[in-house]
């Protein structure tokens, strides 16, 4: 069984990446989302995830979260405490969120350490490219 996907972050960004990442795969049935608004703080954002995490159950869970250190992924990391099958991965992106949809990967801590790769390989810095051969672009 593929693992449940929990995006978290700071505001909307985590349900807006969902929503792009279903823009190109389709729906991700097992996806949820835990935006952090401003009055939630720490207790709040909490009792968001809990309720995900409760629900689901013993279920394997892999939490993408949006900035190391933030409050959302320190709450993921106390859930780790409480849930044995979750796993953490701070970095959000839209790269990651694909391949986790199309990824055949079962195993919560191989997939974790594949959309980590997966992710920093999806920064990079883009320029312009140089033509070589201004003769290949006469007509």
């Amino acid at each position: 069984m593929k693992p449940k996907i929990i995006l978290m972050s700071h505001g909307q960004m985590a349900v807006e990446i969902l929503a792009s990442a279903q823009m190109i795969v389709g729906d991700l049935a097992n996806a949820d989302v835990v935006s952090m608004d401003p009055e939630d703080g720490l207790s709040g954002t909490q009792a968001k995830l809990d309720m995900i995490l409760q629900a689901n159950g013993d279920v394997p869970t892999l939490i993408f979260t949006d900035l190391k250190g933030g409050t959302p992924c320190n709450v993921a990391m106390m859930a780790m405490g409480i849930y044995p099958r979750l796993c953490v991965v701070s970095g959000l992106n839209l790269a990651m969120v694909i391949e986790a949809a199309v990824s055949p990967l079962e195993n919560v801590d191989e997939l974790a350490n594949y959309l980590t790769n997966i992710g920093q390989q999806a920064i990079e810095k883009i320029d312009i490219p140089k033509i070589e051969d201004e003769e290949e672009f006469e007509e």
